[in-house]
């Protein structure tokens, strides 16, 4: 084992360790009852949160079928088995069995990975840049967008870097992956709209689901709380985000013991409980031998 797969492992490991033992300590402190969980509140969050997978399953095909014409349902197949292992295993792992079922090439899916993180949060940018009227996020919406579509220069921006590290290889293929899936500013755009419609329904959930135990903020701060959320995840590397993607949440409602709870059940119904149906779809894939 190399030593970054040593350091990400333990980093999940206190990290989900630390997230069960706050989860466990804080559980008590906040009133969880049945009542709470049948609540409309909850139940409206829950379809929320299955809204927000199937548009996140749509960001993935809108930049995978233009050049693979893979059916949507082979789309929610390869995401549900790379949300499963990207959790039990890694997310590479994740990306060669999404190779398998999607038919691309793995610079190409992990390209289809890298858009799909850069759309939610250029997507999350523009949102707050709007509703909350936030220049600085205006600012740096539009200094994603302009790298997402023009490549090129951040592929000349980042060669000295890979030049001094003696891996522009990597580069090459990381360049080729990503550009083969951006296809052309009518997909990014298309994407873009989805991830819109991706970060609005999660912030929405993340909003009812702190409603069910009476936390109450303007709805700007969902919207942030999703985007920490998302960038923590993608930043600290652990499987599935676990930990990272709450720590984000925490970070703009709260610390308190209601505000931990929420952010875990947020996860929960947007992410964990999809790898659970994930690890059913991927093996029974295995069992009928993918036909």
């Amino acid at each position: 084992m190399n030593r970054r797969k040593l350091t990400t492992l333990l980093l999940t490991i206190a990290i989900t360790s630390y997230l069960l033992h706050k989860v466990y300590s804080e559980a008590s402190k906040v009133n969880i009852s049945l009542s709470s969980v049948l609540s409309l509140y909850f139940t409206m969050a829950v379809l929320s949160g299955i809204v927000g997978y199937i548009l996140y399953t749509a960001l993935w095909y809108v930049y995978v079928h233009h050049a693979s014409n893979v059916s949507f349902k082979r789309t929610l197949l390869a995401t549900l088995s790379g949300t499963y292992l990207g959790f039990s295993l890694n997310t590479a792992v994740g990306t060669l069995v999404k190779v398998r079922l999607l038919g691309t090439d793995y610079w190409y899916t992990m390209g289809v990975g890298l858009l799909a993180i850069a759309t939610e949060f250029l997507s999350g940018l523009i949102l707050i840049a709007i509703v909350g009227k936030n220049t600085s996020a205006l600012l740096l919406a539009g200094a994603l967008l302009m790298t997402m579509i023009l490549d090129r220069v951040a592929y000349y921006s980042l060669y000295p870097v890979f030049r001094t590290l003696k891996n522009l290889q990597t580069l090459e293929r990381l360049y080729s992956g990503w550009h083969r899936a951006r296809g052309n500013v009518k997909t990014v755009l298309m994407a873009v709209s989805v991830g819109i419609l991706l970060m609005l329904s999660n912030a929405v959930t993340l909003y009812l689901t702190a409603r069910t135990f009476g936390i109450e903020e303007d709805y700007i701060r969902f919207l942030e709380a999703v985007l920490y959320s998302n960038f923590l995840g993608g930043v600290l590397g652990t499987p599935g985000g676990i930990g990272a993607n709450e720590l984000g949440i925490t970070l703009a409602i709260g610390n308190t013991p209601t505000a931990i709870i929420t952010a875990f059940l947020y996860k929960f119904i947007t992410q964990y409980v999809y790898a659970l149906i994930g690890a059913v779809a991927f093996y029974r894939l295995v069992s009928r031998g993918e036909d």
